[in-house]
């Protein structure tokens, strides 16, 4: 399978989301540990998330939801 494929689902695991049907978690986990650029890929997209997550959390208003809209 191409990178391409893959990297959609690294993207729905670091948003939450449920995987594309065509991978599973075992295939993920296996083309992380084989494929050295979606692995930084990976550690990249989920060090974004972190950091904007905890962004929108600083800058949340008093009163405003706990989770991003």
């Amino acid at each position: 399978m191409a990178c391409n494929h893959f990297r959609s689902a690294i993207s729905a695991r670091a948003t939450g989301t449920p995987l594309p049907a065509t991978v599973t978690e075992q295939a993920l986990d296996h083309h992380l540990t084989s494929c050295l650029s979606c692995s930084r890929w990976s550690k990249h997209l989920t060090t974004l998330r972190a950091a904007t997550d905890d962004i929108l959390r600083r800058r949340r208003p008093a009163g405003a939801p706990q989770e991003p809209v």
